[in-house]
């Protein structure tokens, strides 16, 4: 590994430490791909990811992927993203996560609360995973949930944060995203791997409105 490119957070982050990090990403689009991204950049190698969608036009605007991507599997798009800019290949599969094996990070940035239940059926009862975090988003708005899966009080109060996909707002299909929303969201989720590496204090939920800008954190 070249050390030389971690030296301006070499004070901060424990390289060896990341490297020696397994993280599970599932979902590859607008939050998962900027996250995974700087994941790498962040030294982390032992990266799995997973998603079976395809890159299309409309994701050009807040997801990593250039227009030489569209049409292709996401997963092989993100494989071409981290090896020109995250400094290694990583482990992404070209399918839907059922219940793959886990990783002692999980993070979730997938697009419905039907899968985020189907994930959170795997992580809750895995106890190889240490901390898992959900990063959700609307226009404007987001919403990281971050669970440590040994604490049976975090596991509960995340299992309050699901419902129904009718219950969620669903916004006209031309106002669901603009790109500074799931940069931020990526960057707090980001941030929280950093603090779980470090053995940092973790918020359980971090909410952030972007038109108002007004942070909660609990």
């Amino acid at each position: 590994m070249n050390e030389e490119r971690y030296l301006r957070q070499q004070d901060v982050l424990d390289v060896k430490a990341v490297t020696s990090l397994g993280v599970t990403l599932i979902g590859l689009g607008s939050i998962g791909s900027i996250t995974g991204l700087y994941l790498g950049k962040m030294g982390i190698t032992g990266l799995q990811a997973y998603d079976a969608d395809f890159v299309e036009s409309h994701n050009w605007s807040n997801q990593m992927y250039s227009d030489d991507d569209i049409g292709s599997l996401k997963a092989n798009a993100f494989i071409r993203l981290m090896e020109s800019y995250g400094g290694h290949t990583p482990n992404a599969a070209a399918t839907r996560y059922v219940d793959q094996p886990l990783t002692e990070v999980v993070i979730s940035a997938v697009d419905s609360m039907e899968s985020r239940k189907a994930i959170w059926k795997s992580v809750r009862d895995d106890s190889s995973v240490r901390l898992y975090v959900d990063a959700r988003m609307g226009l404007n708005t987001l919403a990281v949930h971050t669970t440590r899966n040994y604490v049976k009080s975090d596991r509960v109060d995340y299992t309050t944060t699901l419902y129904s996909d009718q219950e969620a707002l669903n916004e006209p299909c031309t106002a669901r995203t603009v790109c500074y929303t799931p940069l931020m969201a990526a960057s707090i989720v980001c941030s929280h791997v950093k603090k779980y590496v470090c053995g940092e204090q973790i918020p359980r939920r971090v909410i952030l409105d972007l038109a108002t800008h007004t942070l909660i954190t609990e």
